[in-house]
Formats: C-alpha cells, structure tokens, sequence
C-alpha cells in the first residue's frame, strides 16, 4: 500500500478521567514467552526484592477491588467485528483509512516519546543516559500502548493490527535514527538495529509474563516487576542500583498499566487523546543500608525552553523545533 502522510493539525489535549497529569501532546508532521525470559527476574540480586522502607512516592498502588488489573473489565465480553474481504481490503489500501491510522500510531508514539524523554527520569530517577536505558524507557511505555490495541482487538481486530504495525514501523524507523546519532558506521546500522529489535522484543515478552502469569498475585506481580526493571532499564547494575528507586519504579509500572489498559475511557482513546499518571516521586531515596541518599538535580541538556522539542533527521542529526511557532532550527534554542 501507498504510505500516506498526514500531518495531524489539532493539538491533542490530554483529559484528567482518573486523577492524571494534565498535559497536551503537540501535533506531529508477541511473541510466546521463552524459558530463559521465566528465569531473568529470579536473576536479580535479592536485595531488589528487599523493601528498605515503604517508597515515598505520589504514585499509591490501585483499590483492593481493582489490584489484580485484569484486562477483562466487563462481566460479558464485547461482540468481535467479523469482516469480509472487500472490508479488510478498505480498511487496509484505501487512503481515508491509511491516513487515520497514520495519524492514530503517531500520536501514540508521541505520546509515548514526550513521556519516556521526561528529564526526571535521567536525573532524580537515576536512569542512565546512554542509548539502552532510554531506548528501554521508550520501549516500557509502548507496551502499555500495545496492550490497549491487544484489547481493542475485541472490538475490531484488523483495524487494531493495522494501527499495531504501523506503530512499530514508526518506532523502529526512529530507532535508525537513534542509532546514527551514536555515530556507528552506516553499514552496520541494520546489524544494530538487529540486536536491539531482540532485546526489546525480550522487554515485552517480560512485561507480558509478569501481568499473565501474576494476573490475580500482586505481591508475585510486584516482584516481577522489580526484575524487569533492573534487567532491561538499569541492565543488572549492581554498583548503582537501590532497592527503593527500582520499587517505585514497580509502583509506577502497575499503576500506569491500569490507567492506560482499563481505566481510560473509551472515547478519549479512540482520539488519541491520553494523559499519564505522574512520575513517582525520587526524592528521599534510600540506599540498601536505609540511609537517605543526596537528590540528583535535573540534567540541564535534557531541558529545553519551554515549547521546543528535539528531533532527529533521517541521517540522525538532531534538530529542534517549536509547533507553536512552527519554527525549526539546528541551532539548540536557548532560554529568553
């Protein structure tokens, strides 16, 4: 099919439906689980899974009612859309189509970007910098993305695959462009992108087993989660890893799947219009021997004046650009 490009002209507000942070996205121009991926969380060290003390944080876990997140909300479940060919083939190759879930799997994406570049996590929530812990970031709060369009399948199946694929084809064209920004040889930027498409698809096979198999255990799902976190995100680094950051880091993961796989409404998803819960809170962190740790301010290169945004050019040469203004420049734009 011809690959339409739509530019989205509409900011897409973000609604507060269930205590989230207000923001607003600017417009933009599985795998069967393998034995060795049971074992990765029973390979951190157990000082992960040792609660320190109880992590302060703005992010408090769901009602009693609602802790086991399960992903069948309603007591009967939705009538599946059956198609017939002539229907699949317009939904897939007619331009009205293409432009819609063009324009659905960017917004996702965005969304999914602005949360995963948020500076509090390379500064107060002690995630590297480097290429892997943010490509990680990146990869976490797609999933929670990616498990929403899994449920939408019960409602329209093909029409959720589509979005799907174009989805991933938009993340993986952005991580070229990641990866040519680490200055790698053009030649073996395919190889790269080889080896990171088989971590990351190990990072979602993680998270689906941690939400599958513990469905109805929260303490066990909990637990998990503190693995998976410190396997794919701080990449079993025993040197600079506390106990209290990676539990929070759970909180956060457990609450954020309830949010965006079945608390938000229906309408406001079927617009691509979404809001995050907030960060967890990184002050006051606790090392393994209960003492406070100093706070990490936030790193000034990860910080832009207010309504630019950086951008990344096929070659992987950043750029920044304002959608307000709708200015763009390689300069990097300073403070007024």
């Amino acid at each position: 099919p011809i690959r339409i490009i739509s530019t989205v002209t509409t900011p897409c507000h973000q609604r507060n439906p269930v205590n989230q942070q207000d923001t607003t996205v600017p417009p933009f121009t599985m795998l069967s689980l393998s034995s060795s991926m049971r074992s990765c969380a029973r390979a951190a060290p157990a000082l992960l899974l040792r609660r320190v003390v109880a992590p302060t944080s703005t992010i408090t876990p769901a009602a009693s009612s609602t802790s086991s997140f399960s992903t069948n909300t309603n007591t009967t479940a939705p009538a599946i859309k059956k198609k017939n060919v002539l229907n699949r083939m317009y939904d897939e190759y007619s331009i009205p189509q293409q432009q819609n879930r063009i324009a659905m799997a960017e917004r996702l994406f965005r969304f999914a970007q602005m949360r995963a570049d948020d500076p509090r996590w390379y500064g107060p929530g002690r995630v590297g910098r480097d290429f892997r812990p943010r490509h990680a970031m990146l990869t976490m709060h797609l999933w929670f993305l990616q498990k929403r369009l899994i449920s939408e399948q019960t409602k329209d199946n093909h029409s959720a695959l589509l979005v799907q694929e174009e989805l991933f084809d938009i993340f993986w064209d952005d991580t070229q462009k990641r990866i040519r920004e680490q200055g790698v040889a053009e030649l073996t930027v395919n190889k790269h992108l080889n080896d990171v498409q088989q971590y990351t698809f190990q990072h979602l096979v993680h998270y689906d087993h941690a939400f599958s198999e513990f469905e109805l255990q929260p303490k066990a799902r909990f637990e998990e989660l503190c693995g998976v976190f410190w396997v794919h995100v701080l990449n079993r680094d025993e040197d600079h890893v506390c106990s209290d950051q990676v539990q929070r880091m759970a909180y956060y993961v457990d609450t954020q799947y309830n949010n965006i796989v079945n608390r938000l409404p229906e309408p406001y998803w079927a617009e691509g219009r979404m809001a995050w819960v907030d960060l967890p809170d990184f002050s006051k962190l606790r090392d393994n021997q209960g003492k406070i740790m100093p706070d990490v301010p936030v790193n000034e290169e990860d910080v832009l004046p207010n309504g630019w945004y950086k951008a990344l050019s096929t070659a992987g040469e950043a750029y920044y650009w304002n959608p307000n203004d709708t200015k763009s420049q390689w300069e990097r734009p300073t403070k007024a």
